[in-house]
């Protein structure tokens, strides 16, 4: 790679000199609050301490089941999840729903029963749906989580953190079904065998309590207390909070998520499709735009020093097609901290410069009709 400029710099001001902000006060023992799209820590609270998720350990066998299945497949209950413990939507053994449901059942009315459902029909059996649970916790950056069942039941060594919950919702709400299964209050699904149907209400009670909040889950047990991954959107903007073993997860989530919107802004850097740099390739002038664009959020009334540096593929040979990537714009923030790496692309085709110059002239002679 060839770097072309070295540390361009610009500033992002707000509204006035930067202030220090009041830390919200919280029950829960530990606490986080995220930015969805960066994300940026706003909030934090004993993050990497090690504790039981209860049912919040079901938005990672949810987007599993999303991701690993076909919505449409038809699961049978075995025995063994039909009987699992706590709180179900009473699958009976033999019972087939479509995996569709069974998702329902597991985000909405936290179902263990479907919980151990979808991973026997997905990973074959519990434990195995369990390294693939774990798998995926390092991949998203989970690294201090390790699942032991798909559904959150007491077992030893069944542990995670605040930070690494709040990193699985936030892969998890990228996916647009998953997404909408946790924000839904109220689901109606089949129930074979009866002439009615199941009707889930969602254990969050904060999707009928507030208007912003748009997921994600609940948990309980004896040993994990109170927790709730939560959810809300405010002017394009969405924000995660989790709160572990908590006196008032409703109170506690609120003041998180309405700490976050009263006190941030979301700040846009770079947009997408953006002229970058301009390369001149065969006597011809190239633009470079971004393919993504960049975002950042910052304190209401504070300024940011972004970093960007920009590296350009060296030997680049022609022809040169529309959108083909030719170089990395990296930004840093003034703790020289890589905050984003945006691949650079072409604007527009570039060949040899003689059928360029052709192809130019018999355009600029025809004229085409319709």
């Amino acid at each position: 790679m060839k770097r072309y400029l070295i540390f361009l710099t610009f500033f992002l001001f707000l509204l006035n000199n930067q202030i220090a902000l009041a830390a919200p006060q919280v029950t829960a023992q530990a606490a986080i609050l995220i930015d969805k799209e960066t994300g940026q820590i706003l909030y934090q609270k004993n993050i990497h301490q090690r504790r039981a998720p209860a049912s919040t350990t079901k938005i990672m066998t949810g987007i599993l089941a999303i991701e690993n299945g076909n919505l449409s497949d038809r699961v049978t209950a075995s025995t063994k999840a039909a009987y699992e413990g706590g709180s179900s939507i009473y699958l009976s053994p033999n019972e087939t729903l479509t995996l569709r449901e069974l998702v329902y059942g597991l985000l909405i009315k936290s179902g263990n029963d479907a919980a151990v459902a979808i991973a026997e029909y997905i990973g074959g059996s519990v434990e195995d749906f369990a390294k693939m649970m774990n798998n995926k916790a390092r991949e998203v950056g989970a690294l201090d989580t390790v699942f032991k069942n798909p559904n959150g039941l007491p077992k030893e060594g069944h542990l995670t953190t605040a930070y690494d919950l709040a990193q699985i919702a936030r892969y998890a709400l990228h996916n647009n079904f998953f997404a909408q299964v946790v924000s839904t209050p109220k689901k109606r699904i089949s129930w074979p065998g009866h002439s009615w149907d199941r009707i889930l209400n969602n254990t969050n009670k904060l999707l009928t309590r507030s208007d912003i909040v748009d997921g994600v889950k609940t948990g309980y047990t004896r040993a994990a207390g109170r927790c709730l991954v939560a959810s809300a959107t405010k002017d394009n903007h969405q924000l995660i909070s989790v709160v572990l073993k908590s006196a008032d997860i409703w109170s506690d989530s609120l003041t998180l998520l309405n700490y976050g919107f009263n006190n941030y802004k979301k700040v846009q850097v770079i947009d997408k499709g953006e002229l970058v740099h301009k390369l001149d390739i065969n006597k011809e002038e190239l633009g470079l735009i971004a393919a993504k664009e960049f975002n950042y959020v910052l304190s209401k009334g504070s300024s940011i020093k972004i970093k960007k540096v920009i590296d350009i593929k060296k030997d680049i040979s022609l022809p040169i097609i529309k959108g083909e990537q030719l170089g990395k714009l990296s930004i840093y923030n003034e703790d020289n901290e890589l905050l984003d790496r945006i691949d650079l692309i072409s604007d527009e085709f570039v060949g040899d410069s003689s059928i360029n110059r052709f192809w130019k002239m018999i355009a600029s002679k025809i004229q085409i009709y319709f």
